[in-house]
């Protein structure tokens, strides 16, 4: 099971990545957004996490096929 520091990293990695790569994409990035919040209100969880990660790995994979 991954902990919530290397989601952290994979997540800092895949920014990185964008940057890098899709620079063009950078002004879809923010922070974790609220919508990815825990509704529990206890803040920022691993599936929190994962799933803002799954969605910059969508966000390149779309960019990539139509580019």
């Amino acid at each position: 099971m991954e902990t919530y520091d290397d989601i952290n990293e994979t997540i800092r990695l895949t920014t990185i990545r964008i940057q890098e790569e899709y620079p063009e994409l950078m002004k879809y990035i923010t922070e974790i957004p609220e919508n990815y919040a825990s509704l529990n209100h206890k803040g920022i969880n691993n599936n929190d996490l994962k799933e803002y990660l799954n969605s910059l790995i969508e966000l390149i994979a779309s960019y990539a096929k139509e580019h």
